[in-house]
């Protein structure tokens, strides 16, 4: 434990709750001191306001109105402190949104402990020599204002200097003694000293901040304040900012480090999401074969030796092969799932009722005997990737179209609204419906509410549109009621 990991309060905002615990129950083995866990914006920013913690670790992707990135911003305009992201996202637009709140770090999930002790360590001590800073800026303004920190008088044209106060003395030069104009450029690097004169010799203020040699052989930064006459005369203000410079140096060395580990992460987790991708493939594959193998052989059985199987034999055949298909079903659902975070998302104008008609042609065309009714709003174009938002359209409506198989007359609605001065987009049926106790697990993979065996389906449709809804940056939720339908609702982010 460290002497600042002891004193530092550090807030965890992360709506899994499984993730926040394992993140408090590491911090304080390190020795910090957790003042609080929020789930949402909200949340956040009052336990920021009561509990006035020293750092925040969140996620991006948070419950409530605002995510991370937007609750950052919030942050930044009331409060100063340190802020680190904690993100299972590394597409761009993302890093992009999060990079313009001036974070001091990313942990990308998943994280080893030494990682996240260094970043949280770095963001600290980052933090602590920006306020330093902040705080020598505000000392040097004020002692400015109240006294003369040192006055130079110049004459280029006749080389003549006077260099009075503090940074006189630590040039080694009199205080109070007249000196030629070269012994203040000689104890300068010869880039400074042509800039120097090349502005002395234009008439108005002018501001420099130079590293002189000192008298004790090291170097001191000098800030020069000064109006030159239309004489050549030159006059103002020297102020010693050796403190200032090495702190706005140390702290360049910081962001450089830390940036320099982003890019690190960064580069590493694209290696790994390529290394998932090429087994991805290689383990549906190898599955798909044996899979394709009982499928076909059960086919061949039941041609060939279905009378001599009998009924019961027949009927077994028969699940053998719908469990077949389902597992390639599966396959491929999850293949697609685990594309969507690494798929490039291009934005253009997409007119979703086009695309909902289209889904309605094919879905009658597999079920030509349905009684449905669909009705599909006028003017729905919205900014978004053509395929994905295809593929959120096509899993919607494939899910009402399901659930309402048990209606004598199905209807399924997609259309807008405006709530809250946003455009929220829906898909409605009059279907089976469901108890919104369930709600939130809706969303999740594999997740079912109803009977398989008669409404099937690999129970993947609403996590694909949820991912893709998210990379949108937008929000997908639920409601319904037993037995009176459901509707899926959706924003578009940008």
């Amino acid at each position: 434990m460290t002497a600042a990991a002891s004193a530092s309060k550090i807030l965890i905002v992360e709506d899994e709750g499984i993730v926040a615990f394992n993140l408090q129950q590491r911090l304080q083995h390190m020795g910090y001191r957790i003042t609080g866990l929020a789930e949402s914006g909200a949340e956040g920013l009052a336990l920021v306001s009561r509990e006035r913690p020293d750092l925040v670790l969140m996620d991006i992707h948070i419950k409530g109105d605002m995510d991370g990135i937007e609750l950052a911003r919030a942050l930044n305009r009331d409060f100063d402190l340190p802020i680190i992201y904690l993100t299972a996202y590394s597409e761009d637009t993302t890093l992009e949104r999060a990079r313009r709140t001036r974070p001091y770090g990313y942990l990308i999930k998943p994280f080893s402990e030494r990682e996240l002790h260094a970043t949280v360590q770095m963001a600290l001590e980052r933090h602590a020599m920006q306020s330093a800073l902040s705080e020598s800026q505000a000392l040097l303004r004020q002692s400015l204002d109240a006294a003369a920190m040192g006055l130079i008088d110049c004459l280029p044209a006749a080389d003549r200097l006077r260099l009075s106060g503090p940074p006189a003395e630590r040039l080694g030069l009199d205080p109070a003694g007249e000196h030629p104009l070269s012994a203040l450029l000689e104890r300068l690097d010869e880039a400074e000293r042509e800039r120097l004169g090349d502005d002395w010799a234009q008439p108005g203020p002018r501001r420099h901040t130079l590293r002189a040699r000192a008298m004790d052989g090291g170097h001191r930064w000098l800030q020069l304040d000064t109006v030159a006459d239309p004489d050549g005369r030159v006059r103002g203000v020297v102020q010693d900012v050796t403190e200032r410079e090495q702190a706005r140096l140390a702290m360049q060395r910081v962001n450089e480090e830390l940036e320099d580990r982003v890019l690190e992460r960064t580069a590493e987790l694209r290696q790994h999401v390529r290394e998932l991708e090429a087994f991805s493939h290689t383990a549906a594959h190898d599955l798909r074969s044996p899979i394709r193998a009982i499928s076909g052989l059960g086919q061949i059985l039941a041609e060939t030796h279905g009378a001599a199987l009998g009924e019961d034999g027949r009927r077994m055949l028969d699940r053998m092969s719908h469990a077949a298909h389902r597992m390639g079903e599966l396959i491929d659902a999850l293949l697609s799932l685990s594309k969507l975070s690494r798929a490039p998302l291009y934005r253009a104008e997409v007119d979703l009722g086009a695309q909902a008609r289209e889904v309605e042609r094919a879905l009658r065309e597999a079920e030509p005997g349905r009684e449905m009714r669909v009705e599909v709003a006028e003017g729905l174009r919205v900014q978004a990737d053509h395929a994905l938002i295809r593929s959120v359209i096509d899993n919607l409506m494939r899910n009402a179209w399901k659930f309402t198989r048990g209606r004598d007359q199905g209807l399924i609605e997609i259309g807008r609204q405006e709530e809250d001065g946003r455009v929220v987009y829906f898909v409605r049926d009059n279907g089976c419906g469901f108890d919104m106790v369930h709600a939130d697990k809706l969303f999740g993979a594999f997740f079912r509410l109803h009977d398989e065996q008669h409404y099937g389906g690999s129970g993947l449709g609403l996590s694909i549109a949820q991912r893709i809804v998210q990379r949108h940056g937008g929000e997908i939720w639920a409601q319904g009621e037993v037995g009176r339908g459901a509707t899926v609702y959706f924003t578009l982010g940008g």
